[in-house]
C-alpha cells in the first residue's frame, strides 16, 4: 500500500487556516509562532494528551475507590469547561470563511482553497475540529495543488514534523467522526 493511503481517512468539516512559510521556518520554528493567537490551542492539546495519558490510571482509581474516581472526574470536568472557554476566544473568525470540508488522515489533509500554492512549498496550518473546538497548529508540505470544478484549487498537504500528540489528536478526531458516521448509519437502518 502506498504511503499516501496508509492512514484511515475521513471527510470532515473543520475550521482551517493556512499561510505559506519558508522551508527553513517549517524545519526549525514552532508552528504556533505563525499564528500568534493560538496559545490556547497548544494548552488545549496538552490537556487532551494528559487526559489520554491518565485514562488507564483513572480507571484503576475508580475501581479502587468510586468516590475518589467521581471526585477526580468532577475536577476534570471543571478543567474541561475552562479550556473550552479559552477555545471560544481563539476559534478562527469568521467561521463561514474558514470552515471547509476536508479529507483528513493522520498523515495529511486535502482541502479546497481560492489561493494557488506551489507544489513542494510549505504551509503553516491551524486546524480546529468542530464541535469540540479542539485544535492543532502544524506545518505541512504541499504535495499537490490542482484546479477543481468549482473554480478553486484542491490542495493536498502532508504533515511535516507532526508530533506524536498532534497525530494522536488527529487520530482521535478521525475515530470520533467514524463512530458518529456509524451511529448515523445504524439510526437510518432502524
Amino acid at each position: 500500500m502506498s504511503e499516501r493511503r496508509s492512514y484511515f481517512r475521513i471527510d470532515e468539516s473543520i475550521a482551517i487556516e493556512f499561510k505559506e512559510v519558508e522551508e527553513i521556518t517549517a524545519n526549525t520554528a514552532a508552528p504556533e509562532l505563525q499564528f500568534p493567537d493560538t496559545l490556547s490551542l497548544k494548552f488545549f492539546a496538552e490537556l487532551r494528551k494528559i487526559d489520554n495519558d491518565n485514562a488507564h490510571l483513572f480507571h484503576q482509581i475508580k475501581e479502587t475507590s468510586r468516590a475518589l474516581g467521581e471526585y477526580l472526574q468532577n475536577l476534570n470536568r471543571k478543567i474541561e469547561i475552562i479550556s473550552q472557554q479559552l477555545m471560544i476566544d481563539s476559534k478562527p473568525l469568521p467561521p463561514s470563511k474558514t470552515i471547509k470540508q476536508v479529507n483528513l488522515s493522520e498523515g495529511g489533509v486535502a482541502f479546497g482553497s481560492s489561493r494557488l500554492v506551489n507544489t513542494g512549498s510549505f504551509i503553516a496550518m491551524r486546524l480546529i475540529f468542530l464541535p469540540s473546538n479542539a485544535g492543532i497548529v502544524l506545518f505541512a508540505k504541499v504535495i499537490r495543488c490542482e484546479p477543481n470544478n468549482s473554480g478553486e484549487y484542491q490542495i493536498a498537504a502532508k504533515f511535516h514534523r507532526a508530533t506524536e500528540a498532534q497525530q494522536q489528536l488527529i487520530g482521535q478526531q478521525i475515530m470520533r467522526a467514524q463512530m458518529a458516521e456509524r451511529r448515523k448509519s445504524q439510526h437510518y437502518l432502524q
